[in-house]
């Protein structure tokens, strides 16, 4: 299969890109459309890295799925991550972002063997740690609604990531989440302690989550408030659409004034980020 009709099948979906296949002999009646393989929707691949894919689904819905195994937050999936983030932002037509995981691995945190080869300790993490703020601070005030749909275990930042998003629905058969730093002797970042105050429910829950490690079903996530919905693996996906869907309502939600109605609701995890407020 040629290298043009390879990147004619792949970004298929603008016009633009439809009459430069065309010109390379691509008729685009000759392949059955593209479906995403997590929801069986159809879909266009705008992103695809070595460690996540980011793929344009048939109604305004960007999916991006990470893919590295444990899904780890090594310096090259957050970098991944940011392009896909921007490509979701030059898309005027997407209208919700949905991401998720492996059938084992919604993302298991930060990279243990990467922080392992640190020859500077204390400055290498916290440049590495603050990348995991960069990105937190960037989901959790992302101008479209955010669904994590939580395919596996959600370990510490992986957890923290999950959290940053403004909905989530967990798989309901398999996986925990966890917020597992104190067993690591890792502290929390004020930033990422922010975001743990946002969103999880304060005085008990929030004691064993933060200061238990607490692991977390599906449904007891539900029942603590930090979860919003179960699905089965086979309609994980379908129902983080579903939600996204319900979350934009009838007439939708400009980007401009969800984006500044988040930076008000999070107002305490921005001063941080900023600097203005110091733990």
């Amino acid at each position: 299969m040629s290298g043009s009709f390879m990147l004619c099948r792949r970004l298929a979906g603008s016009s633009k890109i439809l009459h430069k296949c065309m010109q390379h002999g691509w008729n685009p009646k000759s392949l059955p459309p593209l479906t995403h393989p997590l929801c069986g929707r159809t879909m266009s691949t705008a992103f695809s890295g070595s460690l996540l894919d980011l793929n344009f689904l048939d109604e305004g819905m960007a999916v991006v799925t990470m893919k590295s195994g444990q899904n780890t937050l090594q310096p090259k999936a957050m970098e991944e991550w940011h392009q896909a983030l921007d490509a979701v932002e030059q898309n005027s037509e997407c209208r919700a972002l949905v991401t998720t995981g492996n059938e084992k691995f919604f993302s298991n945190g930060l990279d243990l063997d990467h922080m392992k080869t640190f020859t500077d300790q204390k400055r290498q993490l916290a440049e590495y740690v603050a990348e995991l703020n960069k990105l937190c601070v960037r989901l959790l005030l992302f101008p479209l609604p955010t669904v994590a749909a939580i395919s596996g275990h959600a370990f510490g930042g992986g957890a923290l990531m999950a959290f940053a998003h403004d909905l989530r629905v967990m798989r309901q058969d398999k996986g925990w989440m966890c917020l597992n730093e104190i067993l690591l002797d890792v502290s929390f970042t004020p930033v990422l302690l922010a975001i743990v105050r946002a969103k999880v429910p304060p005085g008990p829950i929030q004691t064993q989550a933060v200061l238990q490690a607490k692991r977390y079903t599906a449904n007891e996530a539900v029942k603590c408030g930090i979860v919003d919905q179960v699905a089965d693996q086979s309609q994980l996906v379908n129902t983080a659409v579903l939600m996204a869907n319900d979350f934009l309502g009838k007439h939708g939600l400009k980007r401009e004034t969800l984006h500044s109605f988040k930076k008000d609701l999070y107002i305490s995890v921005v001063q941080t980020y900023s600097g203005q407020v110091r733990s």
